[in-house]
């Protein structure tokens, strides 16, 4: 635990180290169109955030960047051939990013089987899961034609971290900031992992491109973070 305190501090010292950073002047029509996402569904994110208490944003930026993301690379792809590929044959043979949340079908059956496996956030969560007598490609249809609906996107965002909540127990005294550098960590990269291996990959700067992009990039967490300080 106390090594785990001292990353956390190394984090939180860097994020302030870089807090200068203007991200809405760096992003400027990606982190407006960001903002204008959530000023129109508010309603809807409210009452999730309501229903399900927890912060509204909180929750907004742990998305926030890949509200931005999807500004930036929504024009690059075509998914339709993926979608049929992940309908007939699994996470497998696609596993892509979706929606404004920027969302995988891979994460959203991970959401569903750590949901499963808790007894509590079965009978808080019970929504996600599909309909038992459908069969696998059935399954995948409703959870790809889900992914592509505000609603659903903002309820699995809300699962996310409610399983957070559980997985990460021994972290509920540490400041909402460093709450949000372990909860959008995690939202990038994967809520599987351990706290302090997320948190050193809070460090790294791979936004908005991905890690194999030479050109300047930024942490995810920052901007999160950057969002939840200065944009509310």
């Amino acid at each position: 635990m106390r090594y785990l305190l001292i990353i956390f501090s190394i984090c939180i010292l860097s994020f302030s180290g870089r807090e200068n950073i203007k991200y809405e002047q760096i992003f400027p029509d990606d982190y407006a169109d960001a903002k204008k996402f959530l000023k129109t569904n508010f309603d809807e994110l409210e009452i999730a955030s309501y229903k399900y208490r927890h912060g509204m944003l909180f929750s907004s930026a742990i998305v926030f960047p890949e509200l931005m993301r999807y500004s930036v690379i929504k024009d690059l792809f075509e998914t339709s051939a993926l979608e049929l590929m992940y309908v007939e044959y699994g996470k497998k043979a696609a596993d892509f990013s979706i929606g404004r949340f920027q969302m995988k079908a891979s994460f959203i059956e991970s959401l569903e089987e750590e949901i499963f496996k808790n007894d509590s956030l079965h009978k808080l969560y019970n929504v996600i899961f599909i309909d038992k007598n459908r069969n696998d490609r059935e399954k995948r249809q409703i959870r790809l034609n889900r992914l592509k609906t505000n609603k659903w996107q903002i309820t699995y965002l809300h699962a996310f971290i409610a399983i957070c909540d559980e997985r990460f127990k021994s972290f509920k005294t540490i400041n909402i900031n460093q709450k949000l550098v372990l909860y959008s960590t995690a939202y990038n990269s994967g809520f599987y992992q351990k706290p302090e291996t997320l948190l050193a990959k809070s460090e790294n700067r791979c936004f908005p491109y991905g890690q194999k992009f030479e050109g300047t990039q930024y942490s995810y967490s920052d901007i999160a973070n950057y969002f939840f300080n200065y944009n509310h």
